[in-house]
C-alpha cells in the first residue's frame, strides 16, 4: 500500500498547484485546463530534441516517426494550385471572348433587321412619292392650277411667233463680226 500512495519524483514535480487570483480562476473549465497543460507537458517531453525556437533542420532526425497519409491528408504537388489558377483563367477568358462574340454577331443580326425594315419603309415612300410627282405633273393639273391660282390662260394663235434659230457656224462667224441681224 505503502507503494500506491508513493510517486516517482518525476511525477511529483510535475504537478505543481498554482493559485490564481479570483479574477483569474477558471472555474468549472479546470478539467479543461488541466488536461491542455497535461498535453503541453506531453509535447514538450517529446520534442526534448527539438530546438528551443521549434524549428528544425533539413539534417535533423524527425521526433516523430512518420505514418503514411490517407488520401485526404496526402499533400498536393508544389505547382497544383499556380496549375488550377492558370487553367481556371484560360477557361474563363475563353469563355468571356466566346459569349463577346455571341454578343457582337446578336448586335450585327440586329442592327441588319432595323437596316432591312428602313430600306423597306424608304421603298415604300420613294414608290408614293413618285406616284404623286406624276399626279402633280399631269398636263391637265398644271394648266387647272395655272388658271386657278396665277389667272394665266391659254395663249391665242395670233400671239404666237415662230422664232428661228441660226446654225451654230454661222452664229460664230456672226459673233465674232459684230454683225447682227
Amino acid at each position: 500500500m505503502a507503494r500506491r500512495n508513493a510517486q516517482p519524483a518525476s511525477e511529483a514535480q510535475r504537478q505543481v498547484v498554482v493559485t490564481l487570483p479570483r479574477s483569474r480562476r477558471r472555474g468549472e473549465s479546470d478539467a479543461l485546463a488541466a488536461r491542455r497543460r497535461k498535453q503541453r507537458a506531453q509535447k514538450a517531453s517529446e520534442d526534448e530534441g527539438a530546438r528551443a525556437h521549434g524549428w528544425g533542420r533539413a539534417e535533423d532526425p524527425d521526433a516523430r516517426p512518420r505514418t503514411p497519409r490517407g488520401l485526404l491528408q496526402r499533400r498536393r504537388a508544389n505547382g497544383t494550385p499556380l496549375l488550377l489558377f492558370t487553367v481556371l483563367a484560360v477557361l474563363t477568358a475563353v469563355g468571356l471572348a466566346r459569349v463577346s462574340a455571341r454578343i457582337e454577331v446578336l448586335q450585327a443580326a440586329n442592327e441588319i433587321t432595323e437596316l432591312s425594315e428602313q430600306q423597306k419603309r424608304l421603298l415604300d415612300r420613294k414608290r408614293r412619292l413618285e406616284t404623286e410627282r406624276a399626279y402633280l405633273r399631269r398636263p391637265e393639273r398644271v394648266a387647272e392650277q395655272a388658271a386657278a391660282r396665277l389667272g394665266m390662260v391659254p395663249a391665242p394663235p395670233t400671239r404666237i411667233q415662230r422664232i428661228e434659230l441660226e446654225p451654230a457656224a454661222d452664229a460664230g462667224a456672226a459673233h465674232e463680226t459684230g454683225a447682227t441681224r
